[in-house]
């Protein structure tokens, strides 16, 4: 009689639960060779011909001019208690009455301490004030000054603006465009038998422009407000430059 052949206990109490059953040794073994035997069959194939490439780098640079001044004014208050509100809505209209044309915003405010019931407060107002304006700005500051209220022109930055800024960058960025356009029909006047188009145009990080010999920024003191009143010629300026990587390519043939 053939004798009966007896499985695992795991295997029988999988069966019953309706687990998976994990392949034997032999069997794993048996399918990581069918993979690696597919891997090993596998081709990775160019499709089409390679191309000729040309590697060019530009750097090109232009001033950045304002005409226009950021203008901190600081306010000295003394008011009574509760009516801090009011007096930073009277400060804010005397600022707009300056005739600079310019927008006048509080970017700091401090309490400093109260004295005989009433609440001293420390403001500082901001605008981009036109060059033509700054002449006589000291002087009106000083005719708005009052009895609870000291104003004083605390710094005068004549850093161009990030606007100014930027628009200078758009046209170094389109005199590199000119460039690579020339290069481009250089190269297809030089190499009949090629078209060269642009591959890659890579403008650096620090395409943006810094400061050079500029970051005039002058706080307020008996000198500084005479400058200001000196007026014309005051006007900031600082170099941006932008550099960029291109490559331009074009496919190769026989010729």
């Amino acid at each position: 009689m053939r004798q009966a052949r007896l499985l695992p206990l795991s295997l029988i109490v999988a069966a019953a639960l309706g687990l998976p059953l994990q392949p034997t040794p032999a069997a794993a073994q048996k399918h990581s060779e069918s993979i690696e035997s597919a891997a090993s069959d596998t081709v990775i194939q160019r499709e089409g011909a390679a191309d000729d490439e040309v590697t060019l780098e530009f750097e090109v640079e232009d001033w950045v001019e304002t005409k226009t001044a950021t203008v901190r004014i600081a306010a000295d208050l003394a008011v009574e208690s509760g009516r801090f509100g009011a007096a930073r809505q009277d400060l804010v209209g005397t600022l707009q009455g300056l005739g600079t044309g310019a927008e006048w915003r509080i970017v700091d405010f401090g309490k400093m301490g109260d004295d005989a019931g009433f609440e001293r407060w420390r403001l500082v107002a901001e605008a981009r004030v036109p060059e033509a304006s700054l002449a006589d700005l000291a002087g009106k500051t000083k005719e708005a000054t009052k009895p609870g209220r000291a104003l004083t022109v605390a710094s005068i930055d004549y850093s161009p603006t990030m606007a100014e800024r930027e628009a200078v960058v758009d046209r170094l960025r389109a005199r590199i465009y000119g460039r690579v356009a020339r290069e481009i029909v250089a190269l297809n006047s030089a190499f009949g038998n090629r078209t060269f188009r642009i591959r890659m145009i890579d403008f650096t990080p620090n395409y943006r422009p810094q400061p050079q010999m500029m970051g005039m920024v002058r706080s307020e003191s008996a000198g500084a407000a005479k400058m200001a009143d000196a007026g014309g010629g005051l006007a900031g300026a600082e170099k941006a430059r932008l550099s960029a990587r291109v490559i331009l390519a074009a496919v190769a043939s026989g010729g």
